[in-house]
C-alpha cells in the first residue's frame, strides 16, 4: 500500500473524531491523489510504482510448490453468529498511544451533495 494511502487510512482510524478528515476533506484528498497518479513527478506515482515492483517480486518468488495441495477446513473453524453485549465499553484510543479522552463524541448523520464536495474546487479556481 502506498504510504500516502496508509497515512490517510490511519487518520481515518483516529480514536478522536475531531482528528479524522471530514467526508469533504477525504473526497478532495482522494480526488487529488487520483489526478496525480499518472503524473511521473508526483509522490503518489512513485509510491504506486514501488508497490508494483514489490508485488511483482513477491509473485515471482511464490512458486506453485509452496501452495498446499490439499486444503481442508477444520470442523471447529466454522463460526455461527451470535449477538454480542457491547455495554460498558471503554473509550476508544489509538493503537500508538494510551491517551484517554474524557470527551464523548457524537455521531451526526450528514448528507453531502456533489456541489458541496466540489465547492472548494470552484472557490480555488476563481
Amino acid at each position: 500500500t502506498p504510504k500516502l494511502l496508509a497515512d490517510l487510512i490511519t487518520k481515518c482510524w483516529d480514536a478522536k473524531a475531531e482528528n479524522r478528515p471530514t467526508a469533504k476533506e477525504l473526497y478532495q484528498i482522494i480526488k487529488k491523489l487520483c489526478e496525480e497518479r499518472f503524473n511521473e513527478d508526483s509522490e503518489i506515482y512513485s509510491q504506486i510504482e514501488e508497490c508494483e515492483k514489490i508485488r511483482e517480486n513477491k509473485l515471482k518468488d511464490k512458486s506453485s510448490e509452496d501452495k498446499p495441495k490439499d486444503i481442508q477446513t477444520h470442523p471447529q473453524a466454522i463460526y455461527t453468529s451470535r449477538l454480542f453485549n457491547f455495554k460498558d465499553l471503554p473509550e476508544p484510543v489509538n493503537a500508538g498511544g494510551a491517551i484517554q479522552s474524557s470527551s464523548i463524541s457524537n455521531c451526526l448523520d450528514c448528507q453531502l451533495s456533489e456541489s458541496d464536495l466540489n465547492e472548494d474546487d470552484e472557490n480555488n479556481s476563481e
